[in-house]
């Protein structure tokens, strides 16, 4: 858990900085969704984890 718990973080560090270096307009860009998208399913597999007890 603590593994999934530091690449969520990460990714969420990576997503930030995306961000804040495009214009809002640039915010569609795929890099951006991709890692949005990763971003996602790496909560969903983190909370499905913690529901199941899979610590």
């Amino acid at each position: 858990m603590k593994k999934m718990k530091e690449s969520i973080a990460f990714m969420q560090k990576d997503l930030n900085q995306l961000l804040e270096n495009n214009d809002s307009k640039n915010c569609q860009s795929p890099r951006i969704y991709a890692l949005s998208v990763m971003l996602d399913k790496e909560i969903v597999r983190y909370y499905k984890n913690l529901i199941t007890g899979k610590c």
